[in-house]
């Protein structure tokens, strides 16, 4: 079973972290889900634990962008 990493700590997914999804055994959270489709997970405020996600467009491979 393949683990999932934490985008915030950069280790495995803790087994009593409150934001883990309860029917996967891998973990993952709101913040794995983002960044798995593709969004830059930011800390705003470490104090109070306030984190963002940050989606960007893609240029297409073309270089044209998306229209």
């Amino acid at each position: 079973m393949r683990q999932i990493i934490c985008p915030l700590y950069g280790k495995p997914c803790e087994q009593d972290c409150p934001d883990r999804y309860i029917n996967q055994p891998e973990g993952g959270c709101l913040l794995t889900t983002a960044e798995e489709l593709g969004a830059q997970v930011v800390v705003l405020d470490e104090a109070s634990g306030t984190v963002g996600c940050i989606y960007t467009p893609h240029q297409s491979q073309s270089g044209k962008g998306v229209i």
